[in-house]
């Protein structure tokens, strides 16, 4: 039997941007009802997040010596690092806002501390605005169901949105469908669109970043699969020309694998680590593609736009670099040609990360199909199709015996010899926490139409929201979950004006 509901705000989506509108919006006394495909709150990635970027927050604040990071600064670094792609004066006002947004996350019980992330980062010490959250995933999930009990909104698990209820260019509700089948019509007087982007859908991906090949780095696979931006597109919205991705940064995937890299446990199989250690890369040409050490050291900023569009890409190492990342691991083989803790950031992280179980890894790798060893150069060229890769190898070994890239600049340190037999090559996909680019909107979060003005009640925030994301992504940790959970937080408000309340 259908279920009809009437409410103040309907928000589709409780990931980070969706409940961070819901709880505030509920706070402000609104009704509110939050659709999620998940079957509770621990199924969407916005809990499981590292934390937010945020300026002049109580917790940067409190710190020993307080804070010295200004709004301004961080706003004219990502603009002119994105060439003032996104909506600046929306950029503005999330930053401006990004106190009061992690203000909400500490209200409802959030532990967090500011920390250096494990890449270079702009934005550390004394002018640190990443905000580590260390509660654990369950106390998370038991704080977003206190919460948003609290606040009073209405969550409708495993449903999912399907379209815009509209009257003219106004937002006037929206239907929805439960897993078993149940349509819902949700009659409201606003809309706040936060479904968390298109990662789980095959077809978009090739439709906004031209591969089906970028997998979900959480779990393997996706709840977001892009309904909020197309719902928004077919009532009139129009979309922004910028579409990208938040990598994952623990190494390459494949979909043929049974443990590709998804998390920081090191529980994936080792050999998925050739995906972006350094090493000699090439593309399906057996080319090579990319200054290798900036997928080392910068692996969700500058490295990520080439393995996506080279994608599947090719690891080559060689014995000798297998059997020292099996016993003294990155660091120590790294560091012994010069890399130090003042010119290698990222060294700190692969300190103790030795790839022990290398040799078993390796086998699975060969059965499952991703990967290929061989005797020769030429052999396994020809496990994949690698055209190129004897003569690519060959530049690449002169590079190495003089210590200098020639052709991209790569660091001495990253250069790695391919000679000692046999030779592996891993065949790597690139993973994604999240999609960027959908629907563009004015510094109110409303969504726009093809002339540029707002739609009414319409509002659209997170991963969702063109108008907020770069590609490739910011160079700014956590300014991906920060952007989200400023964006709710600024809708909510935005949302309570339209209505009157």
């Amino acid at each position: 039997m259908a279920e009809v509901y009437d409410t103040d705000i309907a928000v589709v989506g409780c990931g980070a941007a969706g409940f961070m509108a819901s709880i505030t919006a509920g706070q402000k006394g609104l009704k509110v009802i939050t659709l999620e495909k998940a079957g509770s709150v621990a199924g969407v990635n916005g809990i499981k997040v590292s934390g937010p970027f945020g300026v002049h927050s109580s917790v940067l604040e409190a710190k020993e010596g307080g804070t010295k990071l200004e709004v301004d600064e961080v706003f004219q670094h990502v603009m002119n690092y994105t060439h003032w792609t996104p909506n600046p004066a929306l950029i503005h006002r999330c930053l401006d806002e990004s106190k009061n947004a992690v203000e909400q996350l500490v209200k409802i019980g959030y532990k967090m501390q500011e920390a250096n992330f494990r890449f270079e980062t702009p934005f550390k010490g004394e002018k640190g605005g990443f905000h580590l959250i260390t509660n654990g995933l369950d106390e998370r999930v038991k704080l977003w169901e206190k919460a948003l009990d609290d606040a009073g909104v209405k969550v409708i698990y495993n449903t999912t949105a399907t379209g815009l209820i509209m009257d003219g260019d106004k937002a006037v509700g929206l239907t929805a469908r439960k897993a078993d089948g149940t349509k819902i019509t949700i009659n409201a007087k606003a809309v706040i669109i936060a479904s968390g982007g298109y990662l789980g859908n095959r077809d978009l991906q090739e439709k906004f970043l031209k591969t089906r090949k970028l997998n979900a780095a959480a779990g393997g696979n996706s709840l977001c699969t892009g309904d909020g931006i197309m719902m928004a597109n077919d009532a009139g919205a129009v979309m922004t020309k910028t579409f990208g991705y938040c990598p994952c940064e623990y190494g390459g995937t494949n979909t043929k694998a049974s443990r590709p890299a998804k998390q920081d446990k090191y529980d994936q199989n080792y050999a998925f680590k050739f995906g972006l250690y350094g090493n000699l890369l090439v593309d399906a040409e057996g080319k090579r593609f990319i200054n290798e050490g900036l997928l080392c050291d910068y692996p969700m900023s500058y490295g990520s736009e080439q393995i996506l569009l080279n994608a599947p890409w090719y690891g080559i190492v060689d014995q000798a670099y297998v059997d020292a990342m099996r016993t003294e691991g990155l660091y120590k083989y790294t560091t012994a040609k010069g890399a130090n803790e003042q010119n290698w950031f990222i060294g700190n992280y692969f300190k103790g990360r030795i790839l022990d179980k290398l040799p078993e890894d390796i086998e699975e790798g060969l059965k499952e199909g991703w990967l290929a060893k061989a005797d020769t150069i030429e052999e396994l060229a020809k496990a994949f199709g690698l055209t190129n890769l004897p003569e690519t190898v060959a530049k690449y070994n002169e590079f190495c015996d003089k210590g200098v890239d020639e052709e991209f600049g790569t660091s001495p340190w990253y250069l790695s010899k391919i000679a000692k037999g046999p030779f592996y090559a891993v065949q790597c996909e690139p993973s994604a926490w999240s999609t960027f680019g959908g629907i563009r909107t004015d510094d109110q979060l409303r969504a726009l139409k093809s002339d540029n003005t707002p739609m009414k009640g319409l509002y659209v925030v997170g991963t969702d929201n063109g108008s907020l994301y770069y590609s490739p992504y910011y160079d700014v940790a956590g300014f991906c979950y920060g952007l989200c959970i400023d964006s709710g937080y600024i809708a909510s408000f935005e949302a309570a004006n339209y209505i009157g309340k």
